[in-house]
């Protein structure tokens, strides 16, 4: 029983060990939408903003927490050492055998209270509480440009592993190719039907490939390590793309019009000045409320006693209530609030004059984003028939030089024409989809 207790347990830790170590090398299918994903979720940024967001919303409530009486209780013993005095005056002196002053109280003093205050009328106290709106609003928006400039960054980087796997296989392509022609070559120079250089050509043509095919292979490589990276997932981690570069041809349009109005609404840059502004006009209204009167309710009960000894039980408690207004009026504090207030100013000027520079910045990127779309687009039109022009040309090299009619210059430029459009083509398409993918961050676009 033993021996199979211990059997079992070791084929238990086998299989366990078995589904860890398949848990982690499992291959992540990833498509642009999951990258997205899977940014998003990992993304320290946001997380902290997350957090943030929830600190305001406590700051908030402690401010309207301020609107609320509040109570406190008190308890107080006092051991008098040297009673206090009071001085009678001369007519009374005399019929108390000439004693000018007398002991107040006794040895021991009890006391106990219960205090509370109710703001009614406090200017500075409310514009607070509408200041921490405009600080969670802050938070939530740059909790959104977080997500934007993310949601590029995974864009960019799952581009680039795009286009660099479609130019290796342009390139593979064309090696292929290079070798299939190689060995015809070779073929027919063994026969005696072509010339030795045509056999070197042939040679020099797959060997010069090889590098290409090699920095091409190094590319996808650091493409894909630098999404991983970007999604905070761990670097052993192996990753299958299920896109192809060319599955976004559908996503090539061009805005007819772009509304500045709506660019402005939505940038995020710019309504986090916009935030900004805010906040300092509330701390300007903040500064000035501090001029005015403030009102509030008081109340108090005082419970106590005194002793000359400890014998509680004999104590006299008497117990005393009050309730009143307390207004406080500023009069004068050294011009420090009409200086903030001055330098509160000047800071909206300044930022109101960077806003108008950024406004004018937003309006560039979004032209030349749409300019290189734009581009882009013709470019793609251009190389689409480039590489139907390209590869017949290539077939009709490759027949001529079959039939003896053509040369291996012909058929080595025709092959380099048709990788080279194809390339061109990707890098078009790349392009369009990068300053898609900026455009979008710059109108606050989120998809």
């Amino acid at each position: 029983m033993k021996r199979k207790f211990l059997k079992l347990a070791f084929i238990g830790l086998c299989l366990t060990s078995f589904n860890t170590f398949a848990q982690v090398t499992s291959p992540l299918e990833l498509d642009l939408e999951t990258a997205l994903r899977i940014a998003h979720d990992n993304n320290p940024t946001i997380k902290v903003a997350e957090l943030e967001i929830q600190r305001v919303d406590y700051s908030r409530k402690e401010a309207i927490g301020s609107l609320l009486p509040n109570l406190n209780a008190a308890g107080q013993y006092t051991d008098n050492v040297m009673k206090q005095v009071m001085f009678m005056p001369e007519s009374f002196a005399a019929l108390m055998g000439g004693q000018k002053y007398m002991e107040i109280g006794y040895k021991n003093s009890f006391v106990g209270s219960i205090s509370s205050q109710l703001p009614l009328v406090n200017f500075s106290l409310w514009q607070n509480i509408k200041n921490k709106q405009n600080d969670i609003d802050m938070i939530i928006e740059k909790s959104r440009a977080s997500k934007l400039e993310m949601t590029k960054q995974v864009k960019d980087a799952y581009y680039t592993v795009l286009l660099s796997k479609s130019s290796l296989n342009v390139l593979q392509q064309s090696h292929t190719n290079a070798i299939e022609t190689l060995k015809n070559i070779e073929n027919s120079y063994k026969q005696g039907v072509v010339s030795e250089y045509d056999y070197i050509r042939a040679k020099v043509n797959v060997n010069n490939l090889n590098p290409l095919l090699i920095n091409a292979k190094n590319g996808v490589e650091l493409a894909t390590l630098n999404l991983i990276m970007i999604l905070s997932i761990s670097a052993d981690q192996e990753i299958i793309i299920t896109e192809k570069l060319e599955n976004f041809n559908d996503n090539i349009n061009i805005l007819s019009e772009t509304d500045n109005r709506t660019i402005v609404a939505n940038n995020s840059d710019l309504r986090i000045l916009d935030y900004n502004i805010i906040g300092l006009r509330n701390q300007l209204k903040m500064i000035n409320t501090q001029h005015l009167p403030m009102l509030s309710a008081t109340g108090s009960y005082i419970y106590q006693t005194q002793a000359e000894d400890f014998k509680f039980n004999d104590y006299t408690w008497i117990g005393s209530a009050s309730v009143g207004l307390q207004l406080t009026v500023p009069i004068f504090a050294g011009m420090t609030k009409v200086n903030q207030a001055k330098q509160v100013e000047l800071s909206i000027r300044s930022l109101e004059l960077q806003r108008e520079y950024a406004k004018d910045g937003v309006n560039l990127q979004v032209r030349s984003a749409t300019n290189t779309m734009r581009a882009a687009k013709e470019e793609l039109v251009v190389n689409k028939d480039a590489i139907k022009q390209a590869e017949r040309g290539y077939e009709i090299a490759k027949v001529r030089y079959q039939v003896g009619s053509g040369t291996i210059l012909e058929l080595n430029d025709s092959e380099l024409s048709l990788t080279q459009s194809k390339l061109n083509y990707q890098q078009s398409l790349f392009n369009f989809l990068s300053a898609q993918a900026n455009l979008e961050k710059v109108m606050g676009s989120e998809q």
